[in-house]
């Protein structure tokens, strides 16, 4: 019983530590977020790994890396809306484009593939 329990501590310590998993957008029209590339036990991650919003939103990502370990880039990739910025450590970068097509969409380091990714959710 200690196994599983040091397991749900684990897992509850990682989820209040990269947040929600999914972030809603609260006007369709615009959608603002901040998005963090972190390390958690040696996986590198964006968070939130989930983003929602409806489809014509105008989405507008910041995007850090905080990641200490080398590399100081990673990548963030939309490959369904041709998206593929290299985000250097201390260097936030600023993403915007129209989700104008219906679906769930990969976003991945294009960098560095291992990485864990997230999706893009847009509604109809």
């Amino acid at each position: 019983m200690h196994a599983m329990t040091r397991i749900v501590q684990g897992v509850l310590a990682a989820a209040l530590l990269i947040g929600p998993a999914v972030v809603h957008a609260a006007d369709p029209a615009t959608y603002t977020a901040t998005i963090v590339n972190i390390e958690y036990q040696g996986s590198k991650i964006w968070v939130p790994g989930t983003l929602v919003v409806k489809k014509g939103t105008k989405v507008t990502l910041n995007l850090i890396n905080n990641v200490p370990a080398d590399p100081k880039e990673h990548g963030f990739a939309i490959p369904a809306y041709n998206i593929a910025e290299v985000v250097n450590r201390g260097e936030p970068k600023k993403l915007e484009f129209t989700a104008d097509k219906a679906g769930i969409f990969p976003i991945t380091c294009h960098l560095h593939p291992a990485h864990v990714g997230g999706q893009l959710v847009v509604l109809e």
